[in-house]
């Protein structure tokens, strides 16, 4: 077995790798979505390692780029994303292998450090490899629909798919155009966002459809999605004016079915329901240095990711 980094041209027999390794789930894996996410990023292309054998690729690694900011200070980072082995040479250690070789490559490139959400099968092997533990994201829940929650729950349908928003209203791309305040942050670290960032993350993403609603001031993103229990109403990501933040949320809660709205737990945002609650229920975040200190990235008084940031991918 030898390694190769990834050319545009392996797309193709890379995604054929994850259907057959990994079948198909929510996100459905396609040459489209994989050149959205890994080539037009806007915070560069993705590094990708491929473990070959008799030139046929049996593993892949990626990392997807990313940047956090903090006043005038960038970090450049990865997050580990897309990794499969193919079903004929599984317990030969490939995924530690790739992912080893593509932390050596990142790090002779200069990026700072490496986050993911791992799930619970995954984790213990992040751990061993040097990922620290920053904990689950905090989340503020809003519920206008309890009681419908419960019926859901009880009728124990796990099955869950993105709601498209059918409204020109809320149209995303408009929403995005109409925005002009920039992106003031507080002291911490937050992705470095531009409006360049919003269209590639929330307008040209191929499959899921974002709302939106925006004016020069201020800018709330929004998504639909139904789970165990019931439709969610997820808040993506807010900019702008508080007043008209606020007043964005509470036109979207007014025109849209669901039963429950969530929103990033460090958001100042307040929720129109008459019932909310912050919970440690996120998702659950590990980092590890690459060439750069991570001891503020495992507090997330220091880190302040939106939902938007750790959702998808």
């Amino acid at each position: 077995m030898e390694t190769k980094l990834a050319a545009k041209e392996d797309i193709p027999k890379i995604v054929d790798l994850l259907k057959i390794s990994l079948g198909e789930s929510l996100m459905p894996k396609s040459v489209e979505y994989w050149t959205w996410k890994h080539i037009n990023n806007p915070f560069g292309a993705s590094p990708v390692l491929l473990a070959m054998e008799n030139n046929q690729i049996i593993g892949v690694r990626a990392f997807m780029t990313w940047q956090w900011r903090k006043e005038n200070k960038v970090y450049k980072a990865i997050r580990a994303v897309d990794t499969a082995t193919h079903p004929d040479h599984q317990g030969k250690g490939i995924f530690k292998k790739l992912t080893l070789g593509l932390l050596d490559v990142c790090k002779d490139q200069g990026v700072d450090l490496v986050f993911n959400t791992p799930n619970e099968k995954s984790k213990p092997g992040y751990l061993k490899m040097g990922w620290e533990e920053a904990g689950k994201m905090p989340v503020k829940i809003g519920f206008k629909r309890p009681l419908s929650m419960v019926v859901n729950k009880l009728k124990s349908n796990s099955n869950t798919e993105f709601v498209p928003v059918e409204n020109s209203e809320f149209d995303i791309l408009k929403s995005i155009k109409r925005y002009s305040a920039g992106f003031k942050l507080p002291s911490c670290w937050k992705t470095d966002y531009s409006l360049e960032y919003l269209k590639w993350r929330y307008s040209d993403i191929p499959i899921i459809q974002y709302g939106g609603v925006g004016d020069s001031s201020a800018i709330v993103i929004f998504r639909i999605k139904k789970s165990s229990l019931g439709k969610e109403l997820r808040i993506s990501d807010a900019f702008g004016e508080e007043a008209r933040i606020k007043g964005h949320i509470k036109q979207i809660y007014n025109n849209f079915e669901f039963d429950y709205i969530s929103i990033d737990g460090f958001s100042s945002h307040s929720l129109p329901s008459l019932i909310s609650k912050k919970l440690n229920n996120g998702p659950e975040v590990t980092v590890r240095s690459v060439n750069a200190d991570v001891e503020e990235f495992t507090n997330f008084r220091n880190w302040y990711p939106s939902l938007g940031d750790l959702e998808v991918f």
